[in-house]
């Protein structure tokens, strides 16, 4: 006979059904259980009354109907044994001599353990009667194993607990890839997928992930190959230029190709930086220098304050990178702070980042546009004395030099004024 495939929904079934029962099972036997001593304190209260039912089984004829009856009511299985004839009403009973050897009197009666199972049991006018219970059996235990139902109902539910998480690993696998693909990382896919209605889930994510990664490098290819068809025409119009005699007209032209040049430069840096760590060149450079290179650009060191002592190290970056990241970062603030306090710089090191914190006395950036600080060409336009001249990709290009050196860039608002980018690297940077 062949067994049905069951669905996901077949499978929660059976084991919501199967764990119901036996955790009830489990816990039902916990709450009765009881130790052998319990159970012989039980016979002693109750002697008289049970002697009294044994004596008027052995005094009476034989009677199978009767006996039968007696069992089924009081549900118990008992055995009759006179002038060398046995009867029982169903299972196996044990022989006298072997009850008689672990058996422990408690009044005229005798209770005795065999094999796991208890009996009780006494004799009357040469007339043997034993009874016992399944229940008995099921609830009585010696006193070390008085907890085992309890440890059995956990097992039950650790176990169905490891079964469910089975059924449910797809679904993490599902979130994972979710957050991983949403995060740019189109490479992850799933390995494995169940055999359920969920397998249909994890291979889409999968193609879905392929699909976009197809897209993605497409994009790629068609903006790289266009940037560079670009750059030849722009380089005639530009020896054009030069040859013409030169006024207004000519000079905006000039500027014109000049900004153009920019915009293509940055956009290629931009997908080249898309490939992380590959692309960077690094070397090892002071510190020190690196931040005195940085200031003595363009008269920054007049405009910026180092506030912190400059860490005596060694670090392995990219530097020309490094400089455009705090290059841009500096003349932002001093742009768009426009007032007359300089503009601070702090380096701190910590147990897992490299820090370079720029903050500027401008009126900060509203809320809801510093999530789209770093997205590519987005001017802060409404912002007070904040300029829209550039291309707008400076910001996105210097958080994807951070995302590179795998660190982060990110931009805080002051209080009450100013607001303070910051670029965590991580302290491996550093050169031991």
């Amino acid at each position: 006979m062949k067994i049905p495939h069951l669905g996901l929904f077949g499978r929660f079934l059976v084991l919501f059904s199967v764990t119901t029962v036996l955790f009830s099972v489990c816990v039902l036997l916990g709450s009765f259980a009881t130790t052998e001593q319990e159970a012989k304190q039980f016979v002693n209260e109750r002697e008289s009354q049970l002697f009294e039912m044994i004596q008027e089984i052995a005094q009476r004829p034989i009677d199978e109907v009767k006996l039968n009856s007696d069992a089924k009511s009081n549900r118990v299985r008992i055995m009759v044994e006179r002038e060398g004839q046995r009867f029982v009403t169903s299972g196996h009973f044990p022989t006298m001599e072997a009850l008689a050897k672990n058996a422990e009197p408690i009044g005229h009666l005798y209770f005795s353990k065999l094999n796991s199972q208890y009996y009780l049991y006494a004799n009357v006018s040469d007339t043997n009667v034993v009874v016992t219970s399944r229940m008995v059996n099921l609830i009585v235990y010696p006193q070390w194993l008085i907890l085992w139902p309890w440890i059995a109902a956990f097992l039950v539910l650790m176990t169905s607990y490891y079964i469910l998480k089975r059924l449910l690993d797809p679904i993490n696998s599902a979130i994972e890839s979710a957050n991983r693909i949403s995060q740019g990382d189109l490479n992850y896919r799933i390995a494995s997928h169940p055999k359920s209605e969920l397998s249909r889930l994890t291979l889409s994510l999968n193609k879905m992930a392929a699909d976009l990664q197809r897209l993605f490098e497409s994009k790629d290819e068609m903006l790289m190959a266009i940037s560079h068809e670009l750059r030849t025409p722009l380089g005639r119009m530009n020896v054009s230029l030069a040859m013409l005699e030169q006024n207004e007209i000519t000079k905006d032209l000039s500027s014109d190709i000049q900004y153009m040049n920019n915009l293509i430069g940055q956009l290629l840096e931009g997908e080249r930086l898309q490939q992380g760590a590959r692309v960077l060149t690094t070397s090892t450079y002071y510190l020190p220098t690196l931040i005195e290179d940085v200031l003595s650009e363009n008269g920054l060191q007049k405009k910026v304050t180092v506030t912190t002592p400059l860490p005596e190290e060694a670090i392995k970056l990219d530097v020309g990178r490094i400089k455009f990241v705090l290059r841009n970062l500096l003349q932002n603030a001093i742009e768009h702070g426009k007032t007359r306090k300089n503009v601070e710089l702090a380096i701190n090191i910590s147990d897992e980042t490299l820090s370079f914190s720029v903050t500027d006395h401008g009126q900060g950036i509203p809320e809801h546009m510093l999530e789209n600080m770093f997205t590519p060409f987005f001017h802060a336009e409404n912002i007070k004395h904040r300029s829209t001249d550039g291309v707008g990709l400076a910001l996105f290009l210097c958080k994807r030099i951070a995302q590179a050196h795998d660190g982060e860039l990110t931009v805080t608002n002051l209080n009450p004024i100013g607001c303070e980018f910051k670029m965590s690297l991580p302290v491996q940077c550093i050169v031991a």
